[in-house]
């Protein structure tokens, strides 16, 4: 009889098919001869959405190869990088668990632009570049590279408008190997032959522009004899701008780019174009770069790619039961046995000491024995009874030194993972998975969850890492009543705080505070959100703009709080970095306007005060911003009078025979109307410097 958990080969899989009891296959999106992408859901986890990547067809020295450049990806953590998950094995392959991105790739963007002859526009490519240079800056920082980028794998993501890069080039080779699963023309041709090394995803980012601005494929752009760039000509490009993809495209080692850094800085100083929208197409060329040597005209293309990958899983990990948490216990006496004796300072209290936390230490691992074979079987509890592989054991000491790693408290997290387990499995009353076989579906379980977690604490800072386990509920009242003394309304904290402890913990109500042990990762995500926030209140005069200009730390906000009286129209204008996005708050706490790039927001009738304004910098260093404020009282409506009839009294009854007819009003005389208070334009537009 097959195992319940067992994961069905993918190149098998069928709509419907459950991951080891987990994830739910619900529609292919891709497939290829060795690889394939599924849009599935997590059943254990209110069904979130996820991606399942697939391959199939490899040996035993593939799936380790494979494996290994899994694992180096884990450690990149950008949020223009989706995490990954469980990385599962199977017969013959291995399937790969990533977080759900919701956007439109840039080729589907693209195709759609084409129907009505249009093109991206050089500004809206700029800012693109720019948008995406840090996510890129954070995965060469980890000694990586894409190895396939193109605009089918890049997402413009629904909720921000960000760039995600997505479907790694992956491959079964060994580290250090060429990568060969670059899609022909957007690879350089010395991928294939040398290690990975970031110019060349800088190479595949300059082809990524160029086929966006023209709308022509790598191919098109190619010369047919020379295979040389060109350049579509009647394209308005300022010539830095076009300096710059000449240097990506180079063919020139001296001349190419060292890193996505010193991109962004080159990128940096160019003017923003008046238009960041889509342009119309132009199919007129020259040629852009020089003419490649002819020698290497047949190795200009790199061979036809895999389907490709994506970031980061993690090695299995199993839970430590009774012997770890008797080691920990073991290092607190030896701490309180230092501490004795140096405040004692003498012989035989130390010796008591010792011999009452021998004791304690005994008692303590005698229960937690009991705990851990709580529910095993008569068979398990007699002589030759059948004990933990040799793996398991590898794997759960390979989460201690991981948790050791991260600086989280082990006995924290033990209790977290075990109180998710216990509430998948409410009729084993919190009681623990056993060392028996028939346990062994349980612990893969524990395992798994014991793995998503790591994930999501991974994701946090080191100071609040080390913090999971203290966490106080006054810290959390502290810091939220310093807040609201600088303005900050409670239902914008509120907003705030829910977004990151969702994203942290998928499938619970963010807006509700949980009870331990969930509730230290939510004042952790709290903490996170609110990290580098700095409140100003502003009070504009009526009728009067007012400007001023401030500092947004990397990966810090903003957020200033305009008051004004009810009814009044609000104007404001923000101008920054492109790496930067505002929110506009209501009094209440409605979004007034969604987080989208800086501009200028009107705000027709104020409801209440204050309209609070939250500036983002999503880029690593600080940036300066600029904010005009300008607030207009309401317009008075002068409600018009209905023109009176000669010889009709107002009741509009006749008058009486032979009663003199009442002499008429003179038409009324409407007042002059105010002249008009000139404001600022209403517009979408991202202003200029």
């Amino acid at each position: 009889m097959s195992s319940p958990l067992a994961v069905v080969s993918p190149a098998d899989a069928t709509v419907g098919e459950l991951l080891e009891g987990r994830y739910r296959l619900e529609q292919q999106l891709s497939g290829g001869p060795s690889s394939g992408l599924w849009r599935g859901a997590d059943s254990l986890a209110a069904d979130l959405p996820v991606a399942l990547r697939a391959w199939w067809g490899l040996d035993s020295g593939g799936v380790l190869a494979l494996r290994q450049r899994l694992e180096r990806l884990q450690g990149v953590l950008h949020p223009q990088v989706p995490r990954l998950g469980a990385l599962l094995p199977a017969d013959g392959g291995l399937w790969q668990v990533r977080e759900w991105v919701s956007g439109r790739s840039y080729r589907a963007l693209l195709e759609g632009r084409r129907e009505r002859q249009l093109v991206f526009g050089a500004g809206e490519v700029l800012l693109l570049l720019r948008q995406l240079l840090p996510a890129l800056a954070a995965l060469h920082g980890q000694e990586l590279t894409h190895g396939d980028l193109t605009p089918a794998n890049l997402l413009r993501r629904d909720s921000d408008g960000l760039p995600v890069l997505i479907d790694f080039g992956l491959q079964a080779s060994p580290q250090g190997e060429p990568l060969q699963a670059g899609t022909p023309g957007y690879a350089p041709k010395e991928q294939r032959l040398q290690a990975p090394a970031p110019w060349m995803d800088l190479y595949s980012l300059g082809v990524t522009a160029l086929v966006l601005l023209s709308g022509e494929e790598p191919g098109a752009l190619l010369d047919p004899v020379s295979l040389a760039w060109r350049w579509p000509e009647g394209l308005a490009v300022d010539p830095q701008f076009r300096a710059v993809l000449e240097r990506l495209l180079s063919a020139d080692p001296a001349q190419r780019y060292r890193s996505a850094a010193q991109l962004l800085e080159q990128l940096a100083s160019l003017p923003v174009p008046d238009s960041t929208g889509p342009v119309g197409r132009t199919d007129r060329t020259e040629v852009l770069v020089p003419q490649a040597p002819p020698a290497a005209v047949a190795a200009e293309l790199p061979v036809a790619k895999p389907e490709p990958q994506l970031p980061q899983p993690k090695p299995e990990v199993h839970p430590q039961p009774a012997a770890p948490r008797t080691v920990r216990h073991t290092a607190r006496q030896q701490r309180q046995l230092e501490k004795e004796r140096a405040a004692e300072g003498r012989f035989w209290p130390v010796v008591l000491a010792l011999v009452l936390t021998a004791l304690i230490g005994s008692t303590l691992g005698w229960l937690l024995l009991g705990r851990s074979r709580q529910g095993s079987s008569p068979l398990t509890q007699v002589p030759g009874a059948v004990s933990l592989p040799p793996a398991e054991v590898d794997q759960r000491q390979q989460l201690l030194n991981r948790l050791k790693a991260l600086q989280v408290d082990h006995d924290w997290f033990l209790k977290l993972v075990d109180s998710s387990l216990a509430a998948q499995f409410p009729e084993r009353s919190g009681r623990a998975p056993s060392d028996s076989l028939e346990d062994a579906p349980l612990r893969k379980i524990w395992n798994d969850l014991a793995q998503d977690w790591l994930v999501r604490v991974e994701q946090l800072p080191v100071q609040l890492r080390q913090q999971l386990g203290s966490f106080r509920a006054s810290d959390w009242e502290a810091r939220q009543a310093n807040l609201s003394r600088q303005g900050l309304s409670p239902l914008v904290l509120q907003q705030l705080v829910s977004g990151s402890a969702q994203n942290l913990m998928p499938g619970r109500n963010p807006e509700t505070i949980p009870g331990e042990p969930f509730r230290q990762l939510w004042y952790a995500a709290a903490m996170r959100s609110l990290e580098g926030l700095k409140v100003e209140q502003i009070e504009p005069t009526p009728n009067l703009a007012r400007s001023l200009s401030a500092e947004v730390d990397g990966h810090g906000a903003r957020l200033f709080a305009v008051k004004l009286p009810p009814g009044f129209k609000l104007v404001l204008g923000v101008n920054g970095t492109p790496l930067m996005q505002m929110t506009v708050f209501g009094a209440d706490g409605k979004v007034l306007e969604p987080r989208g790039p800086l501009r200028v927001v009107t705000v027709a009738k104020v409801s209440g005060s204050p309209v609070q304004v939250l500036v983002r910098n999503d880029g690593l260093a600080p940036g300066l911003i600029s904010l005009s404020v300008r607030v207009d009282p309401p317009t008075l409506e002068i409600p018009a009078v209905p023109p009176s009839v000669p010889g009709v009294p107002a009741s509009g009854l006749s008058p009486a025979p032979g009663a003199p007819s009442a002499p008429t009003a003179p038409p009324p005389v409407s007042a002059p109307a105010p002249p008009p208070i000139p404001t600022a334009p209403e517009s979408s537009e991202p202003l200029q410097r």
